[in-house]
């Protein structure tokens, strides 16, 4: 029982490709709020794109957006049930040695959050994580997916209930008009924030946008009701794929994938082109049946498309093997991701943000994740882990880990 937990080289060859495809699909996504403030997600699409820009814009946040940070979600939530079932099995403590990987983790995401991006997605992570410890850390196997489907439902729940409330002021014109009064005025402000924030990223020092940041980073606290119960869901589904051995011996359980990847694209495809149509331009300060409705189905289609996106990949993952290499280094290939594209899209940078079109994202992206790719070949053929994976690996077992291949 003294042994200490200790980092395994055994890996997943699947596991791995599924992280290298989440990358792209996170990068596509990102790609818009490297050059638009982070707010201004509430406001839906930019009222002036037309043409490819607009179909580009439409079909990443249709097919893309909300299903592979769910994808990746399910996937850290594998990966804590990997990480808890080898230490099980070789009867060494673990809960310790986790505990210290997510406050590193929080540590990342807040130096990240604050220094390079503010759309971080570490520190929702590692909060929801800790929720995950706290709460289910003995939550028998066939709860877990019952769990996840809780947390699916409580952010629409809330925005149903938000919108009916609003919905039967209707019924005195007086309290309505006065609501929706505030809305507008709130709205007023918001924008003025949004406009000053742009202002900040296109001509701004990286000082300013430091403190442009520590703003942004306020809306996302305020905004974690709404965030952390998804995440915390995936997370479970995760541990439920590893814990029902779907993740670990896929070729035993092709059926499962095959199933899925039908069930996931036959539903998810026109449920999230139906809430993607109604959410597309909506203002999403305020909680409108309309928009409670394009939420319920945009989510609902992200969660089936995530599932098709991972029975796809795992099914064929011999055939992706290239990306393995850029999903064993994930963390580096974010952290890279957003230092490169702020430097490129901000002032304070090359400030290619106000000159590059929407269409030129999907190209600027895939262009990238290419380079990402090859740069992760060469350095995984020669090194163990990827820079920040080692520094990660190595504060969290307190001694410094061997990177080198050949050492």
């Amino acid at each position: 029982m003294g042994e200490r937990f200790q980092p395994t080289s055994q890996r997943l060859l699947h596991l791995d490709v599924l992280r290298g495809f989440a990358l792209l699909g996170i990068l596509l996504v990102n790609f818009e709020w490297f050059v638009r403030p982070l707010q201004a997600i509430v406001l839906g699409a930019e009222p002036d794109l037309a043409g490819a820009s607009l179909v580009v814009d439409w079909l990443i946040k249709a097919l893309a957006e909300g299903k592979f940070y769910a994808l990746f979600s399910m996937l850290f939530g594998a990966g804590f049930a990997l990480m808890a079932e080898r230490a099980h099995k070789k009867d060494v403590p673990f809960w310790g040695v986790y505990l210290r990987r997510l406050i590193l983790l929080l540590l990342f995401g807040i130096a990240h959050m604050l220094l390079i991006w503010a759309g971080d997605i570490l520190v929702v992570y590692s909060l929801s994580a800790f929720v995950m410890v706290l709460l289910f850390r003995k939550t028998p196997i066939q709860r877990l997916w019952k769990w996840a489907l809780v947390f699916f439902i409580l952010p629409i729940a809330l925005m149903w209930l938000g919108a009916l409330s609003i919905a039967a002021t209707q019924f005195d014109p007086e309290i309505h008009t006065s609501i929706m009064a505030e809305f507008e005025t709130d709205l007023d402000e918001f924008r003025e924030g949004i406009e000053q924030a742009q202002r900040i990223h296109n001509e701004g020092s990286w000082r300013d946008n430091v403190g442009q940041r520590l703003s942004d980073a306020t809306f996302i606290l305020t905004n974690f009701v709404f965030w952390v119960p998804p995440i915390l869901g995936f997370f479970l589904l995760g541990r439920w794929l590893v814990a029902s051995e779907r993740l670990t011996r896929p070729a035993e359980h092709q059926l499962f994938f095959r199933r899925w990847r039908s069930r996931g694209l036959l539903f998810g495809l026109p449920l999230s082109l139906a809430g993607t149509t109604l959410m597309y331009r909506a203002v999403q300060m305020v909680p409108t049946l309309e928009l409670a409705l394009g939420l319920t189905l945009f989510m609902a289609g992200s969660i089936f498309l995530a599932l098709a996106y991972l029975s796809m990949v795992t099914l064929g993952a011999e055939r992706l093997r290239f990306l393995a290499p850029a999903g064993q280094m994930a963390l580096t290939n974010y952290l890279t991701q957003s230092l490169f594209w702020t430097w490129m899209m901000y002032g304070h940078g090359l400030g290619l943000g106000v000159v590059v079109p929407r269409w030129s994202h999907l190209v600027l992206a895939l262009a990238f994740f290419a380079v990402q790719v090859a740069f992760s070949h060469w350095w995984m053929a020669r090194f163990r882990f990827g820079p920040f994976e080692w520094l990660w690996r190595s504060l969290t077992y307190l001694q410094l880990q061997p990177l080198s291949r050949h050492a």
